[in-house]
């Protein structure tokens, strides 16, 4: 079995790579992280897995983004993906359960032959938002699905196996269905097309391309009718993604405290840095402790409540402490330099931080 801890060892070897070569995608790091058993670690043993909980997969990015934020961010979405798809069969409606377990076979299978999910759910211009997704989801006629439409951030491009995607469905094609549903599409499908158009300011090496859908068949559904709003199961990836800029806020303080500066000013500045970092971790990992699906939306709200102020600090405490760096890690290009990018390009993109504050300002109202 996997402990989080393990992954030191990994997502130290996983920085040497990067500052050998930050523009390119991490492809052993990938490999190792795989072949490790982090990626599916989420699952039970019997399924390939280490039985990980939200918290350990949480703990595990956040080491990972100590050393490499972009390839803890590529990690998030396969490690995401495994640990909803271990948690939900719990709440799963009987009506689906013996669908459900031929969809935790098939994914299971695919995990332990190390083949890449990666999210590619975002749009231009949705904001985030689920009712503006455009892509469409049709049923077809041997009760397949095929989706056509344009996404963005798809992470990792072409380097991944199998995309996990929403589409709208319709009533007709789907009684009881949610505003959006979850597809896998295989990323050499016909009907696929991966641009090569990422020049991200951060996370430059996740090739977070866009991909475009021309009537593609999916491998099939995943979950269930409504399954997002039903199992409140977002709220994983956004516990990931906020350990993503806050091990990148860790990553800063390591270079700057490494060796320790001989001033009494900047270790009093260190220290702060680091109680601040500290607490965040604690309200990391408190959060991801009692995650569970279908929580219920006292809990929703304190998931949406932990990514907006954990992103949003750490990506502050970024800020200041490069600027506290001055000439000695001050260099385009240099580690301290790629951590402060990809800290304000994750927080930025997975997800919008102006959508969690709008709907926290709506629970707020209501």
């Amino acid at each position: 079995m996997l402990h989080p801890n393990d992954v030191t060892e990994v997502a130290l070897r996983a920085g040497e790579r990067e500052r050998v070569d930050p523009e390119a995608y991490p492809v052993e790091t990938m490999r190792e992280l795989h072949e490790c058993g982090l990626i599916a670690a989420p699952f039970a043993e019997a399924d390939g897995g280490s039985g990980w909980s939200c918290l350990d997969a949480a703990r595990a990015i956040e080491g990972l983004a100590r050393q490499s934020p972009s390839a803890a961010l590529i990690a998030a979405m396969p490690l995401g993906f495994a640990g909803v798809t271990s948690a939900i069969g719990a709440v799963v409606p009987a009506a689906s359960e013996a669908d459900w377990r031929d969809q935790v076979d098939l994914i299971t299978s695919d995990f332990r032959a190390h083949r890449h999910y990666a999210a590619c759910n975002s749009e231009a211009g949705a904001g985030g938002s689920l009712d503006a997704t455009k892509t469409v989801a049709t049923r077809t006629a041997d009760g397949g699905w095929r989706l056509s439409g344009a996404k963005i951030l798809a992470t990792g491009g072409a380097h991944a196996d199998v995309f996990f995607s929403t589409g709208k469905v319709t009533q007709e094609d789907l009684p009881g269905a949610g505003v959006v549903e979850e597809f896998l599409v295989r990323t050499d499908a016909p009907g696929v097309t991966i641009a090569s158009d990422w020049d991200g300011f951060g996370m430059r090496s996740t090739e977070s391309q866009s991909v475009r859908y021309e009537d593609a068949e999916a491998i099939r559904m995943w979950g269930y009718p409504n399954l997002i709003a039903h199992s409140q199961a977002f709220g994983y990836w956004y516990l990931l993604f906020a350990a993503v800029p806050l091990g990148a806020a860790w990553g800063i303080y390591d270079l700057m405290s490494t060796p320790a500066p001989s001033s009494p000013a900047m270790r009093l500045r260190l220290s702060e840095a680091r109680m601040r970092l500290e607490a965040l971790s604690a309200y990391l990992h408190e959060s991801a402790r009692e995650w569970r699906p279908a929580a219920g939306a006292g809990y929703v709200g304190r998931v949406l409540r932990t990514k907006t102020h954990v992103s949003a600090e750490a990506t502050k405490l970024c800020a200041e402490l490069f600027a506290l760096s001055g000439g000695r890690q001050y260099r385009r290009g240099g580690p301290a330099a790629r951590l402060l990018a990809d800290a304000f390009a994750g927080t930025a993109l997975r997800p919008p931080l102006a959508l969690a504050l709008d709907q926290l300002v709506d629970q707020f109202e209501d």
